[in-house]
């Protein structure tokens, strides 16, 4: 029996799944699959799985309980498969091929779905092909015997019956995802590029004396959940470590990760305004986000200046500068007041995930010809 990470992982191929009905259509009919010992429905154990050519399952009972696109179908294959997940939770996972129309074979009619149950009395149903014809789609529920729960089938979608009881005679729908908590004593610690090692304490990182990694000083001084990724920002090259008491593979992780660059400080060309033709400068338009920060230098860079409260004001610092609103106001006749040398240059500052800077456009003022 192969054993898995996730519901996600183990429904994700049919490799280690046994073959019952191989290419050869069933009709109407009924195939028997052997079922488990550990899972109950409607009161009964689950001896046996009834997988209907017409796309329903009985779970213990050769009756219509599970109904996936139940119409006059054909089945083609049927797998079965009996595993773990982190070598804990028991499942059992029954596949059904076929076409919601019993005598075509075409992609708008094709339909595949599995049945999981977990012996932690819950049931999972996903959906890896859907006919795309609205005709073919036919009726999918859940009949328990008080009740019937109906859903709507998207291809690579799933649904997750919940168990209210230990004999499986009420179930509610879900469309969250069912989380199965690795069975393990957990720890996370963290280490950055000099080697020492922090926990978390009070929300804050806590550097360790110890300096070996141990079983120990897991258990001891390492945090049951992941650590937020805030605490990380401050260290250089930060490694979150894991350890659990068991020889299981480690389970995978992933990481979603956001980079905001640091700012960025860009220089446009000197430009060149000495043409007798321009007389001056009309209006600045930028198209940038707002954060942007911008200076203006009239003579290649030496000195920078922004027009700040109505006043031009020189500028001491790399980074500072006037914002696009203001840069946009500037009058002519503000611009006639430091626009004289013949030469324009501009400093950007672009700051946050989003920054950007696309074009400035400087709109001049003409002599008549």
């Amino acid at each position: 029996m192969a054993d898995y990470f996730s519901i996600k992982e183990l429904l994700a191929d049919t490799d280690n799944m046994e073959i019952i009905r191989n290419n050869s259509g069933n009709d109407s009919g009924t195939d028997t699959v052997r079922g488990v010992s550990w899972f109950k429905y409607n009161g009964v154990v689950a001896g046996n799985i009834y997988v209907n050519g017409n796309s329903w399952m009985g779970i213990g009972t050769n009756e219509e309980q599970l109904k996936v696109c139940r119409r006059d179908a054909m089945s083609w294959t049927v797998r079965r498969e009996e595993g773990t997940i982190y070598n804990y939770y028991k499942f059992l996972r029954v596949r059904w091929e076929g076409y919601a129309q019993y005598s075509v074979k075409t992609e708008d009619a094709k339909l595949v779905w599995d049945m999981l149950l977990l012996d932690t009395g819950d049931i999972v149903v996903h959906f890896d092909a859907i006919p795309t014809n609205p005709s073919y789609m036919g009726e999918s529920a859940l009949v328990m015997s008080s009740s019937t729960i109906r859903f709507t089938p998207m291809a690579g979608g799933y649904v997750y019956f919940l168990h209210q009881d230990a004999d499986g005679l009420v179930f509610v729908k879900s469309d969250e995802p069912i989380v199965l908590l690795d069975p393990y004593n957990r720890r996370y610690l963290i280490t950055d590029a000099s080697g020492d090692l922090y926990t978390e304490e009070d929300g804050a990182l806590l550097k360790l004396n110890e300096t070996e990694l141990t079983a120990e000083v897991f258990e001891t001084y390492g945090i049951q959940d992941v650590p937020d990724g805030s605490l990380l920002l401050g260290l250089t090259d930060p490694t979150i470590l894991y350890w659990h008491d068991s020889e299981n593979p480690f389970p995978p992780f992933t990481a979603s990760i956001t980079g905001i660059p640091k700012p960025q400080i860009v220089y446009s060309e000197n430009i060149d305004m000495s043409d007798a033709s321009i007389i001056g400068i009309e209006k600045v338009i930028a198209d940038c986000d707002d954060a942007v920060i911008f200076a203006v230098s009239f003579d290649n860079g030496e000195t920078w200046w922004a027009y700040i409260n109505d006043a031009w004001g020189q500028l001491s610092e790399e980074d500072s500068g006037m914002s696009k609103a203001a840069i946009e106001s500037i009058s002519a006749d503000a611009w006639s007041q430091k626009a004289v040398t013949g030469q324009l240059k501009y400093r950007f500052v672009i700051s946050g995930a989003d920054g950007y800077i696309r074009s400035v456009t400087t709109d001049y003022l003409n002599r008549e010809e």
